[in-house]
């Protein structure tokens, strides 16, 4: 009887791992194609360039948020680590970058995949290795694969709040985008991890001020400047459809993700208080919708990689109910909300981007609902790892 119920899932995952073999094959090839890349990699490598030489890191008149090439728009000290990079030939310094970020997401990948019923891994790992975003941020060369890998490492190490603190302030050094997880931290009763990030990331700021005194007032104007930009929506009104950008330029269109924001850190939050078990689930749903404070958010193809700690999250919890039908229904709601967020488009075209406005949705809908419904005799997470995921 055992040998009856193995073999199907022994099916299952083998057809699972030709699935990922070939999305592999088709990611690289999707990889292969964006050429040429470091496009965003340029920006850091020129700043440090800029740093060695004691040259502006700013213009007088940034464009913000979205610059032209080579542009730089982040905090000082993040370029000097490329000063490593800034005497190497470019090709070389993409190179060396590309294997970086390979390397980080091979990492997280490994850490969302693993928990997975054996049979779910394959498949999991298919949609993940061809995951168009994280392909496209790996070719760019920018640093939210990072900046994702540093949120994931410090919440693994939020029980000692010195090195979850620290580590969350480089994060927020990197990128702005994981600011709310301060929110979440604080509102799930872990002020000390959040106290600790303050106090770093001020301290970064005085560091910042006093070894980069003559970019640190620019610094300063482009942030405010950023502040005040009205790119993402004259961006949206320019495009077609008008009909899209009617709706992404509405109040609900601009304000539905910033309070999906505050909303998945503040309330999810104080629920990971109350139910210690689910607290890693809201992390990462949390996680999913801090790069969304602002609409420019929404534009940006990259910032979709937060999310894929909630898809494994969540695909691990809808494998866990009880009834097939309750689990097909959320795999298949958690299928297309992958489907929505993979779109792609022309270049001007808004279709793609309401099509991740409603892949999110989708996303934060499942994710809610597998938390509300019961699972398989509620047992551990370890247990539940071991159990059969198709039936």
């Amino acid at each position: 009887m055992k040998a009856d119920t193995a073999r199907p899932r022994r099916l299952v995952w083998a057809v699972g791992v030709v699935v990922m073999v070939l999305a592999g094959l088709g990611g690289l090839g999707v990889f292969i194609a964006k050429q040429p890349w470091g496009y965003d990699l340029w920006a850091y490598v020129l700043a440090a360039q800029h740093l060695l030489a004691r040259e502006p890191l700013y213009p007088p008149e940034p464009q913000v948020p979205a610059g032209p090439f080579g542009e730089y728009h982040y905090a000082p000290i993040v370029a000097a680590p490329f000063a490593l990079l800034a005497p190497l030939p470019f090709w070389l310094a993409t190179a060396l970058f590309i294997a970086l970020n390979t390397g980080v997401t091979a990492a997280i990948g490994v850490h969302l995949i693993r928990p997975l019923p054996r049979d779910a891994r394959p498949w999991a790992g298919a949609a993940f290795v061809l995951f168009l975003p994280t392909i496209l941020e790996i070719s760019l060369g920018n640093l939210n694969l990072i900046t994702l890998g540093l949120c994931l490492v410090a919440w693994t190490q939020r029980s000692r709040a010195v090195v979850a603190g620290t580590i969350l302030a480089v994060a927020i050094g990197l990128k702005l985008l994981p600011l709310s997880l301060a929110l979440f931290y604080l509102a799930s009763g872990r002020g000390r991890v959040v106290a600790w990030t303050i106090a770093v990331g001020v301290a970064g700021l005085l560091v910042t001020a006093m070894a980069f005194a003559s970019d640190f007032p620019a610094f300063v104007a482009l942030l405010i400047a950023l502040k005040d930009s009205r790119w993402a929506v004259d961006f949206i009104a320019s495009r077609p459809p008008p009909e899209v950008a009617a709706i992404l330029n509405s109040p609900i269109g601009r304000w539905l993700l910033p309070t999906a924001t505050l909303g998945t850190a503040i309330l999810g939050g104080l629920a990971a208080r109350r139910e210690g078990r689910d607290e890693t689930h809201l992390h990462h749903l949390a996680l999913a919708f801090a790069p969304y404070l602002s609409l420019f958010g929404l534009l940006w193809f990259p910032y979709l990689i937060f999310a894929l700690p909630l898809m494994a999250s969540t695909l691990h919890r809808a494998l866990l109910m009880p009834r097939a039908r309750t689990r097909a229904a959320l795999v298949a709601g958690l299928a297309l909300s992958w489907l929505l967020v993979v779109m792609v488009g022309e270049r001007d075209d808004l279709v793609p981007i309401a099509a991740h406005l409603l892949g999110l949705v989708v996303l934060l809908a499942v994710s809610v609902v597998v938390l509300l419904l019961p699972r398989q005799g509620d047992i551990p997470q370890s247990a539940a790892a071991r159990a059969p995921a198709w039936r």
